[in-house]
């Protein structure tokens, strides 16, 4: 049996890290670990040693017995057991074919320190001062196991759950897609004591109803995450911290591919829907009855989504997907009424969307998981009128057309996909607080990775090339934004000139060789100079309607000549 030893030092660190390894369990062995100099070095300062074995990628068995005995022991990759003076613990690798990289830490604490997990009644182990990390498919669940005081102060007033004890849970973030064994180990080592947690980690203050050691954390896909408990007695004055626990939020062992989210038949469809609305942006060739029922289906999700919670209890995803698609269904019956017969509520619907969308992200980016906040719906319900109003009331003005707008959205979230960005996330918090129990309590991180800062810069430089191409789009036969399709029977143009009731696509700036259109019936704007030898401004448009209105008036001159002459006669 390997022997590996662990040493109290002359100048023991209180609180703190006071010996580290890291060794190699091999396949199917028992390991030795002795604790050398504590009785020696520790002396009355020293409340209690905690050691901890943190495995990577495999579990592994800390006991006080050479064998596996009930109540004696503690399996997984994160664990740690209690000592009170010299001794020896056993590390047991019980995987036949498969060694374990392992780090040996040892945490020394005064007097006054509570005992992490010693009133606990979830682990065998009379005193396990480890986090019980559960992993759903969209949110982590840390329980941390009740504490309770130093052993001087034990007795009847301060038993357990009776002393006046207080928890804070931190948690620290890995790097994004690094899912190699040195970024683990340095990742427990960032938030291993309670001066590390407290700088470079990041606490969650919130917590389950009535259930003050439960914490909640939203899933970041890609990322590994670290999570420690601090006990602290406000009474004593000591404080101590659990045997930090960790997680993927991805299986990087398993199924790689999930981590950064190449599921290859949704992002062909995400590149797919990229494509027709980078077309839309710039040809805007869908009419009001696609954009219409698309824009007021959408709206009425959300509306399905804000009354359903206004039930306040998780419901199952059945009945969830079913209230979903009926209120799809119903908003898009409504668009497209109001696309036959009152338009322009479409492109007010519209700018509303689009506005809710923004504050959407916004609040997510700022936030995280927003709905932690109260009132937060409301927020973002008027937050989003106030943009579609302004966006109505601004789009003449500058020349944006409502199709760029309607186009964009769809370019965001597919680009997001395609990156495999989390950019979408305050939307996955909109649907997920439907079914999952209590999420307002759920804490998300906001920070944004390197994907997410590549998925903005495809989307900026997507929209720019759009843009200018759509500036210098020249098809006679654009539809204009939210034009109605051709109806039978529908009543023509009065004065009979077709040409005169084109309605064309808006744009950011006119282009400098071809005029167009701002709205019906308007008049063309006149762009540049001619070439020829009298500088005259020349617009192919008016220029057209010039010679017809030359050749008509020509003729009518010519009748009028041959009449005359006639009379002369």
């Amino acid at each position: 049996r390997e022997v590996v030893e662990l040493t109290v030092p002359v100048a023991v660190k209180p609180n703190d890290i006071n010996d580290y390894r890291e060794i190699v369990l091999q396949p199917y062995s028992n390991t030795r670990i002795h604790l050398a100099n504590y009785s020696k070095n520790a002396g009355e300062q020293v409340g209690y040693a905690l050691v901890q074995l943190h495995a990577f990628e495999y579990n592994v068995t800390l006991s006080y017995n050479s064998s596996i005995v009930d109540g004696g022991h503690l399996s997984g990759q994160n664990i740690g057991l209690l000592m009170y003076g010299d001794g020896d613990l056993y590390a047991i690798n019980l995987n036949p074919t498969q060694a374990v990289w392992v780090s040996l830490v040892l945490m020394l604490y005064n007097t006054s320190a509570p005992i992490p997990g010693g009133c606990n009644l979830e682990f065998p182990v009379e005193v396990s001062p480890i986090l019980n990390l559960t992993l759903t498919p969209d949110i982590i669940i840390v329980d941390t196991p009740a504490a309770a005081v130093a052993k001087p102060f034990q007795g009847a007033p301060n038993g357990c759950g009776k002393a006046r004890l207080e928890y804070e849970s931190y948690y620290y973030l890995m790097p994004t897609h690094d899912f190699s064994q040195r970024s683990y180990f340095a990742a427990i080592n960032n938030i291993i004591s309670y001066a590390s947690a407290k700088a470079s980690g990041r606490q969650n203050s919130l917590h389950a109803p009535l259930l003050l050691n439960r914490h909640e954390y939203g899933r970041l896909t890609g990322r590994g995450m670290v999570f420690v408990t601090a006990v602290i007695d406000p009474v004593h004055r000591g404080y101590a911290l659990y045997v930090p626990t960790h997680t993927y939020s991805c299986k990087p062992f398993l199924e790689l591919a999930d981590c950064y989210g190449l599921n290859i038949p949704y992002r062909v469809l995400a590149i797919v829907l990229t494509i027709i609305a980078v077309l839309e942006v710039v040809m805007g060739f869908l009419p009001l009855m696609v954009k219409g029922p698309a824009t007021m289906g959408f709206l009425g999700v959300v509306g399905t989504v804000e009354a359903l919670n206004m039930l306040n209890k998780p419901l199952a995803q059945e009945w969830i997907m079913f209230c979903l698609v009926g209120g799809a269904i119903i908003g898009a019956i409504i668009g497209l009424l109001l696309g036959l017969f009152a338009p322009g509520l479409c492109k007010v619907f519209c700018s509303m969307l689009t506005g809710y969308m923004i504050c959407l992200t916004m609040f997510g980016m700022i936030n995280g998981n927003f709905y932690t906040l109260p009132n937060v719906s409301w927020y973002i319900a008027l937050g989003g009128i106030c943009i579609g109003a302004i966006l109505n009331i601004t789009l003449p003005i500058i020349l944006i057309t409502r199709s760029v707008i309607f186009g964009t959205m769809a370019i965001f979230y597919g680009v997001n996909f395609i990156v495999g960005a989390r950019l979408d996330y305050p939307l996955r918090h909109f649907v997920r607080r439907l079914y999952v129990a209590n999420y307002e309590r759920v804490h998300a991180d906001p920070a944004l990775d390197e994907n997410d800062f590549v998925a903005l810069a495809t989307f900026g430089l997507i929209m720019i090339v759009v843009l200018f191409l759509r500036s210098r789009y020249q098809s006679d036969a654009v539809q204009g934004d939210y034009t109605r399709i051709e109806i039978p029977c529908q009543r023509g143009p009065a004065n009979g000139d077709d040409e005169n009731h084109i309605e064309r696509s808006t744009v950011i700036a006119a282009d400098d060789t071809v005029a167009y259109q701002r709205f019906v019936n308007e008049q063309p704007i006149i762009t540049r100079w001619t070439n020829g030898d009298d500088d005259v401004f020349e617009s192919p448009e008016s220029n057209s309607r010039f010679f017809r209105r030359i050749s008509t008036n020509r003729f009518l001159t010519v009748l009028a000549v041959e009449s005359s002459r006639r009379r002369l006669i």
